[in-house]
């Protein structure tokens, strides 16, 4: 049986596009040159979705990995819109930076198992987005823990000027729990469109040496790739489907058998997962997360199975150098209006280096992040068991009625 090719055409998709969706939806893909990402244009997603649309929707996920439906209204396309279209995906899950765990920030290491208690809006470190150009931008109206606001506007621009902070490291989302996240978007709000930097660009690259933020110890050319990111607030994302199908078969029939031991927190017992998943949709392998410590000083590093702490270390770096690899790297541009969805187990991403302090609407970064675990739904509201939601959802949360309506 031949194995479903990464780099095939989405031509197939493109015209059940215009079939389901109408003549003008216009379609661009892929939007890397490894086959990842496409996006759709001509889709109003205030419009409640039609079973058949929303199959559609999964299944070109499933084949290009990271899916952008451009140019909603941001006039008439509010947050509690965007988390109703989430939960076809998944079920949305509160993200840690909107809830503490044991009366702790659930973004650290820490206790696993104390009471979760929602944050509201007005105290988290978000709500300063409202404050720091006032009149000009602020956040769309919500009090949902599963929103995340990602954002350089936090009210700081009164500290002499703008100042430079470094990306990111690279991570899925989430994948330290015994069910990891399925898929990710990004709502777009504003972008920055300053080119004033010295290199014509939004920013320069970082003038900083040393590991951070990531441990040191990793070769150089690995340190190089990790921090090689772009320069005008875009998203960076590295295609893991397409990097586990340019290995050698052989080498690929190694690494399905391998399990990593993850852990919320250093001491815990943990758990084995899967290095290797098969996407349910398009029968299409990749490597999930294959990186040692993508939460340096959060969450402790992963072991692979059957080898020490430094033997995994070298195993998963070579694979992450790999994965890294500029035929495997998009770099995606964000867009007012954008809705931009992709699927955590089979791509990596990181976050640019961004201008913090800003003072102007030109450097302003503002976008929505929901991210959910489980099985798609192609109606709504979902039918998810309650003791499933209170198993694997961060302190049970679920969209309420007045976003996903009333379950029959």
């Amino acid at each position: 049986m031949q194995e479903p090719s990464v780099n095939s055409s989405p031509l197939h998709l493109e015209h059940r596009f215009a079939t389901l969706f109408g003549e003008k939806v216009e379609f661009e893909g892929p939007l890397g040159a490894s086959g990842l990402g496409v996006r759709v244009s001509g889709i109003d997603l205030n419009i409640p979705l039609r079973p058949a649309q929303v199959e559609l929707l999964l299944d070109t996920l499933g084949r290009c990995r990271l899916l952008t439906i451009a140019g909603q209204d941001l006039d008439r396309f509010s947050l509690a819109a965007f988390e109703r279209f989430a939960n076809h995906w998944g079920a949305p899950v509160a993200h840690p930076s909107n809830f503490l765990r044991g009366g702790k920030p659930a973004q650290q290491d820490g206790v696993s198992d104390g009471v979760i208690e929602y944050r509201p809006y007005a105290d988290r470190r978000a709500a300063a987005a409202d404050l720091t150009l006032p009149g000009q931008v602020a956040c769309l109206p919500h009090e949902s823990p599963a929103v995340l606001v990602a954002t350089n506007l936090l009210g700081e621009s009164e500290r002499h000027g703008p100042t430079l902070k470094r990306g990111g490291s690279w991570h899925t989302d989430i994948e330290y729990e015994p069910l990891p996240i399925y898929v990710s978007m990004f709502l777009v709000h504003h972008a920055p469109v300053a080119r004033d930097a010295p290199n014509g660009q939004w920013v320069e690259p970082s003038a900083e040496s040393g590991p951070a933020p990531y441990f040191p110890g990793s070769d150089g050319e690995l340190m190089e790739l990790r921090k090689r990111l772009p320069l005008n607030g875009e998203t960076a994302f590295a295609d893991t489907a397409a990097a586990f199908a340019a290995l050698p078969p052989e080498e690929q029939a190694k690494l399905e058998t391998v399990r990593v031991c993850r852990r919320l927190n250093k001491g815990d017992e943990g758990w084995l997962a899967p290095l290797v998943r098969t996407d349910a949709r398009s029968g299409i392998k990749s490597l999930h997360s294959p990186v040692w410590a993508s939460r340096p000083g959060i969450r402790p590093p992963v072991e692979v199975h059957g080898m020490t702490p430094d033997e995994s270390r070298e195993f998963l770096d070579r694979l992450e150098k790999h994965v890294l690899q500029p035929q495997f790297r998009y770099d995606h541009v964000h867009r007012p209006g954008d809705v931009t969805i992709w699927n955590n187990y089979m791509s990596l991403h990181n976050s640019p280096p961004i201008k913090t302090r800003i003072d102007r609407m030109a450097d302003a970064r503002l976008l929505y992040r929901l991210s959910c675990k489980g099985e798609p739904s192609l109606v709504l509201p979902r039918n998810d068991d309650p003791s499933w939601i209170a198993t694997n959802v961060p302190g049970g949360y679920h969209s309420p009625d007045s976003i996903v309506g009333e379950r029959r």
